[in-house]
């Protein structure tokens, strides 16, 4: 095995090295920064000292037919991407273990999916306050995180004088059960009068599938097929103390199907608009999902299928990219006790594995 050391101004550079005499199968063994010796390191950034190895060295291939050329510099562009990447990890690792005892749960929490930026940015939080204190007992160092974790995480009740409230999201994450659970809440643990509109003329059944729930709790339904019949509805409703609205469940891709739904909401008069998401939604997604549906202007989210993840830290994400309250989270199918208001201390709990 080869190894060599490279102290370089930044990682580009330092990656080309490898690249160049090392080959695409160097491996990453360590990266640090380091200073020049005397007087003038204290006045010039540090460097970059980058420790590779490689079982062997393959000399470049002569250069391939024009032709080649360009596919020769993606796979090139590509192999420097890998040994980027390698570099990051080591960093990134040797940072987490730097931190002493807070460094177990920042992987904790990223491996309950909250994201690595944020997770980092709690443990520096932490650590700045706490670096003086050594040890700390575990349930003491667990207390710390955790309420780090819950000033984070955004949650408010809905406002008692609520009257319009809507529902939209991406297809498949229980808008309608959720819309349900809510429904006969008001109707009969408040005996509010409740009434229902309905946008979501699109699913087989969508509207039968409310009209059972109206049926059994009593509650009047509308249902609108374009957003010029609104006004109406909601005139029919106008005994109504509190309003549902159901929509259908838009692809966040669809931009077009976005902006048609904002038309339908447009006429309601100071609604609470909730962003129904799934627990069980992926990091990306979840990103894509907040930013396409801002069209809509929701001003609240509901988490659901609470119960069909291991992991939560995709509700902290979510609280930090949308800079908005959960307001309910839902636990199972039951209707309509599988409903409970965000508790950001239990949910805290929840991202940091109980």
């Amino acid at each position: 095995m080869r190894i060599k050391k490279y102290t370089v101004d930044n990682v580009l550079e330092g990656m080309q090295q490898i690249k160049n005499e090392l080959g695409p199968d160097a491996v990453i063994l360590q990266s640090r920064k380091v200073r020049q010796k005397g007087l003038r390191g204290l006045f010039v950034p540090p460097k970059i000292e980058i420790t590779a190895a490689v079982d062997s060295v393959v000399a470049p291939a002569a250069p391939a037919a024009e032709d080649r050329i360009e596919q020769k510099l993606q796979e090139e562009v590509g192999e420097l991407k890998q040994l980027v990447k390698k570099l990051v990890a080591s960093q990134q690792k040797q940072h987490i273990e730097g931190k002493g005892p807070f460094a177990y749960w920042m992987q904790r929490l990223i491996d309950n999916d909250v994201e690595p930026g944020l997770a980092q940015e709690i443990l520096a939080e932490i650590h700045e306050n706490f670096a003086a204190e050594n040890g700390l007992a575990d349930e003491v160092v667990k207390m710390i995180v955790k309420n780090k974790v819950r000033d984070r995480l955004l949650t408010e009740d809905l406002p008692l004088r609520s009257r319009i409230l809507a529902f939209v999201g991406p297809t498949g994450v229980g808008k309608t059960t959720t819309l349900a659970k809510l429904a006969a809440h008001f109707s009969l643990y408040r005996n509010q009068r409740t009434g229902i509109i309905t946008i979501d003329t699109y699913r087989i059944g969508a509207v039968e599938q409310l009209r059972t729930y109206a049926d059994i709790t009593g509650i009047p339904i509308e249902v609108v097929m374009t957003p010029k019949e609104m006004p109406e509805a909601l005139q029919r409703l106008a005994d109504r103390e509190v309003i549902l609205v159901d929509t259908a469940g838009r692809n966040a891709k669809n931009t077009l199907h976005v902006s048609e739904l904002a038309a339908f909401l447009a006429p309601l008069p100071a609604p609470e608009i909730f962003l129904v998401l799934s627990a069980s939604t992926k990091a990306n997604d979840m990103r894509l999902i907040i930013d396409s549906f801002r069209k809509v202007k929701y001003n609240r989210l509901i988490f659901t299928k609470m119960d069909e993840t291991a992991t939560y830290g995709v509700i902290l994400n979510a609280c930090r990219q949308a800079e908005l309250p959960v307001t309910y989270v839902t636990t199972g199918q039951n209707v309509p006790d599988d409903l409970e208001v965000a508790d950001a201390e239990k949910i805290a709990n929840l991202i940091l594995g109980g």
